[in-house]
């Protein structure tokens, strides 16, 4: 098994070598991000804030890019909360993939 400090193994973490998860299916390897017009959502007594961008993974891209929203929904496995997720994403999403190279920190520099 190879050691942490192994610079060809990704951290699913933070750091330099860390590798996004997916905004939808929570999956590790997302690959790129979708810009978002920032949105809120009242969950049961807590506010739920988007952020700015959301990550997907390749699976997950590909539901986006073609708008299969039951099937984004579908297989990430999403409950009530996540679908109310996906259908704010749906309407506040800027259209277009931002890709990242393996390897990269997109949120660097922010």
């Amino acid at each position: 098994m190879p050691s942490s400090d192994d610079l060809s193994v990704p951290a699913y973490s933070t750091g330099p070598r860390a590798v996004p998860a997916c905004d939808f299916c929570s999956r590790p390897g997302a690959i790129v991000f979708f810009g978002t017009v920032e949105f809120v959502l009242r969950f049961d007594g807590f506010d739920w804030e988007s952020g700015d961008r959301f990550y997907a993974c390749p699976s997950c891209r590909g539901l986006v890019d073609v708008g299969d929203w039951p099937g984004l929904i579908a297989y990430a496995g999403l409950g009530s909360r996540g679908v109310r997720v996906v259908e704010a994403f749906r309407d506040h999403h800027v259209p277009g993939a931002v890709v990242f190279e393996p390897g990269t920190d997109p949120e660097r520099g922010r």
